[in-house]
């Protein structure tokens, strides 16, 4: 067993979503080459816990586990694209969540659950802590895209590695359902929605 381990906790959009955000990667790399979040599969972060001494007890997973059953799925909007800067004139590029009276209260059930105390804006990384000049070439080419997505989200992901590999990827640990389909009142066509997503409805960087 490692001696400290990382844990992420993720919400994971569905395929469409995925394939949609992964196309974005791809012909963003095309114009400024490899960056850091290349690579990675579109989620939402909901919390990352950094060196941590293996705290998954058996206990403490099935408490989760009943606390996060009780949530019902949420259906989410993905709504055009934004950036935020880091320091250095570093910058990272994020698909926007739709922020509503439903999913704040959604969300601001989950952070309870899990005890988180600091500000969560959910959001999809698309290209993650470029270098200014590499953001001032890409963003002319996201800020009028349009990306309109809805989706359901039904589990909690948490992934974990080894803190002290410097090579260690990231494994998946735990999926937890949101099992409560009576929660809030979603219409029929709502519910209808968990299977939408049409790949060309974009048209990348053009």
């Amino acid at each position: 067993m490692s001696i400290y381990e990382d844990y992420l906790m993720l919400l994971s959009p569905p395929e469409t979503v995925k394939h949609e955000i992964a196309r974005y990667k791809k012909a963003s790399a095309r114009l400024i080459g490899n960056y850091k979040s290349m690579d990675s599969p579109a989620h939402i972060s909901i919390q990352h816990l950094e060196r941590q001494k293996p705290f998954m007890a058996d206990k403490n997973l099935e408490l989760m586990e009943q606390a996060l059953n009780i949530l019902p799925p949420v259906l989410l909007h993905l709504d055009g694209f934004y950036h935020f800067s880091h320091l250095h004139n570093r910058m990272t590029i994020y698909a926007s969540i739709r922020a509503t009276p439903a999913t704040d209260e959604w969300f601001n059930t989950l952070k309870k659950k899990l005890r988180i105390k600091k500000n969560l804006i959910p959001h999809i990384t698309v290209v993650r802590d470029i270098p200014e000049k590499d953001f001032d070439a890409l963003w002319p080419h996201f800020r009028h895209k349009k990306l309109l997505e809805p989706f359901w989200v039904k589990e909690l992901t948490i992934l974990k590695r080894d803190t002290l590999d410097a090579f260690a990827k990231w494994d998946k640990f735990k999926v937890f359902e949101f099992k409560n389909m009576a929660g809030p009142g979603y219409t029929r066509d709502e519910l209808e929605l968990l299977k939408v997503g049409d790949p060309d409805q974009i048209n990348l960087f053009n």
